[in-house]
């Protein structure tokens, strides 16, 4: 077996195994509101996305494969929904939580 599969290989399994890792606290820690359940499970599962992208660039990297262009903007691109997100997620969870405190005042 070539080394090159070999080294492909480690880094196939060390991608997975890190994407794994970024599901273990989506999986595992529960949330009561549905809405936090979204922005939790959604935060967690964008992380293990990233990192299985990059993960999958390298390999393909390491086989010999010229993906730089394709695999650099689709990382570009999920990087930046990723901030849109959490902004998003960040600026609704606030506003709920500015809502209940002022409903709660009255």
């Amino acid at each position: 077996m070539s080394g090159q599969y070999i080294a492909a290989a480690i880094m196939f399994f060390i991608t997975i195994g890190f994407a794994a890792m970024f599901w273990l606290p989506a999986l595992k820690i529960t949330q009561k509101n549905e809405l936090v359940k979204f922005y939790w499970t959604g935060f967690w599962a964008f992380l293990g996305g990233l990192t299985a992208l990059a993960g999958a660039q390298s390999v393909l990297v390491i086989l010999g494969q010229d993906v730089e262009r394709f695999a650099s903007a689709l990382l570009i691109g999920v990087t930046a929904s990723f901030v849109l997100f959490v902004m998003f997620g960040w600026g609704r969870l606030t506003l709920k939580g500015v809502t209940a405190v002022v409903t709660k005042s009255k």
